[in-house]
């Protein structure tokens, strides 16, 4: 698929932004630089059934990695820079991996720098970064790869690999985070990935390649990502990588892209700013403004528009969708759940949001919205070769072809996973509605038992709470206690709003003192506590200003809060409610 991509000479290549400036790989870059980074692979010793582990941002180069591993029937690894060096080398000693590509060695965690010595070559993408004694540089190994390339069987060794890749060899192992207990890396295969973007480009999304331009901004050693970027290279389209998730703002208005996968917060964030706009106005502008904004939350978006909705679109919708490039066709959003709010806001401004659902072992997608119609708070219909169904404690079961074979090295696990007739437990509750599009109503495993023995699922609580303009994230505390708590992390943008603050007046540490502030959160838990049965509401609650990231641990690669981290980072304030 990929090299078939390469062949098109309608495809326009990708982009990389690089030290402010993109830089282009055209199709035969991709396809030269592969082959040759394969033929550089064999000759450093990689051989079938090994691995090669890539720890580095999104790049072209992560994706050639890949394609250039799978060549040499090997198996693609992602790790993550912000692992333990415990579980780096379990990983990595679990998968096999003889060769590690990274960016720059001083990226890493000095401990995981340590760790460097154990590989047969650590391939350096970034050509300031040091050398550790068994490190090459990337370039340097393409021209290590053209060399070789000289020889007459080369070629022939090229093709013989590609034709002889079977549906049911691994492309790639990925690993559970290990925040709780022992990694398990997810085993998926080229016909687990395959049979899936068949079906989206099929019956859910259709992208078109001259005429559509994709963003990438998310982790590809994130499934989710890896998965749209392949599906770009099944559509020929051409994409832009982001230098970082931290520049999506920015680039989104420089790209102008047509078409982006992302995560909730990313959305939130874009709603933000968009619902901030009369703020910045005054009079009769800002009067129509609010008024737009209050609209485009409350109407029903599959219902016909209104005349206000028409006049709205063209006095403020517009410019809101200007004000983000101007070109979405559609954005895709998963890796958590969206705020219903949310999604019926920017279908109403005229931006097309499909929410999905998935999961790492399901390569990832079990469910999706479909780009010609939407269902807010819903997760979309199952993929049509996919056969989903609910099960005990409402728990959403999954077979098909794009469902993983199992755990590696876990015959224990995958014994535990998948039902007597072949369905996996995903873990997750849900509900379909009558027209048969799927709901998630909770996660089991997240489960929460307080000491008076009731349950609480904490996932419905916490978006909740993360719909009020001045939480960032909440985090909902239970297990073992005599009442539910929450952790309550403040965004910093819309407590200066609400405060009224100039910059150089507004103190974010200090704001979670504000009166204002908390009788705002108080108010905000206040309301969703009527909603709730009296022993899962939030009888407590402390307010904290520490910037949520991935690199402190506390963040997902997919934005979700940690659990098992952040109650470890702020268990004394935890023991303090409690007192």
């Amino acid at each position: 698929m990929f090299f078939a991509n390469c062949e098109r000479e309608d495809f326009g290549g990708w982009f990389h932004r690089k030290k402010g400036a993109w830089v282009h790989f055209s199709r035969q870059d991709l396809r030269l630089r592969t082959f040759n980074l394969a033929l550089a692979l064999r000759s450093r010793g990689i051989r079938p059934g090994q691995s090669v582990g890539i720890v580095a941002n999104s790049c072209p180069e992560w994706m050639m990695a890949d394609i250039a591993t799978q060549l040499n029937h090997a198996i693609t690894v992602p790790l993550f820079p912000n692992i333990s060096s415990e579980n780096f080398n379990f990983q990595c000693d679990d998968s096999d991996v003889q060769i590690l590509v990274l960016n720059n060695v001083d990226e890493l965690d000095p401990e995981l720098q340590n760790c460097l010595g154990r590989f047969k070559a650590v391939i350096c993408i970034d050509p300031e970064s040091r050398l550790v004694p068994n490190g090459i540089y990337w370039n340097d190994l393409l021209k290590e790869g053209a060399e070789i390339a000289k020889a007459p069987e080369s070629s022939k060794w090229l093709e013989e690999q590609l034709l002889s890749i079977k549906p049911d060899d691994l492309f790639s192992i990925i690993y559970t985070s290990g925040s709780t207990g022992r990694p398990k890396g997810a085993e998926l295969t080229h016909r687990n990935m395959m049979s899936q973007l068949r079906i989206l480009r099929q019956d859910y999304i259709r992208l078109y390649n001259k005429s559509d331009i994709c963003l990438v901004v998310l982790p590809v050693a994130h499934v989710f990502e890896r998965m749209a970027v392949y599906y770009y290279v099944l559509s020929g389209t051409t994409v832009y990588f982001a230098d970082s998730p931290k520049n999506a703002a920015s680039l989104i208005k420089e790209v102008r892209p047509t078409f982006m996968t992302v995560v909730p917060r990313i959305l939130e964030r874009i709603y933000e700013s968009m619902t901030a706009a009369g703020e910045r106005c005054k009079g009769v502008q800002k009067v129509i403004i609010n008024k737009a904004i209050k609209l485009a939350k409350t109407e029903d978006p599959e219902t016909s528009p209104s005349l206000a909705k028409k006049l709205y679109d063209r006095l403020v919708y517009s410019k809101m969708r200007e004000a983000i490039g101007g070109r979405f066709r559609i954005i895709v959003s998963g890796g958590g759940a969206l705020n219903k709010t949310i999604c019926r806001f920017l279908l109403n401004v005229g931006i097309t949001v499909c929410e999905g659902y998935g999961l790492t072992e399901c390569s990832p997608v079990v469910s999706a919205n479909k780009s010609f119609y939407v269902r807010p708070g819903s997760v979309g219909l199952p993929l049509p070769h996919l056969d989903v169904k609910i099960g005990e404690n409402s728990e959403v079961l999954v077979k098909g072809d794009s469902v993983f074979r199992g755990y590696h090295n876990r015959p224990d696990l995958n014994q535990e996973i998948f039902t007597s007739d072949g369905y996996l437990k995903t873990g997750d509750q849900g509900s379909f509605d009558g027209d048969g599009y799927l709901y998630l109503t909770g996660r089991i495993k997240e489960l929460l038992k307080t000491s008076t023995g009731k349950y609480v699922s904490p996932n419905p609580i916490e978006l909740e709470l993360n719909r009020h303009s001045v939480i960032e994230q909440a985090l909902v505390i239970a297990n073992d206690r005599k009442f539910v708590s929450a952790l309550i992390f403040l965004n910093p943008v819309n407590c200066k709003r609400l405060l009224d603050l100039s910059s150089q007046n507004f103190d974010f540490k200090k704001s979670k003192d504000s009166p204002r502030i908390r009788e705002a959160v108080s108010r905000h838990v206040n309301r969703i506590n009527r909603k709730l049965n009296h022993w899962e509401q939030v009888r407590k609650w402390t307010l904290i200003t520490d910037e949520l990231t991935v690199e402190s641990g506390l963040l997902t690669p997919t934005l979700k809060i940690r659990r098992k981290a952040t109650e470890e980072k702020y268990a004394e304030q935890i023991e303090e409610m409690y007192r």
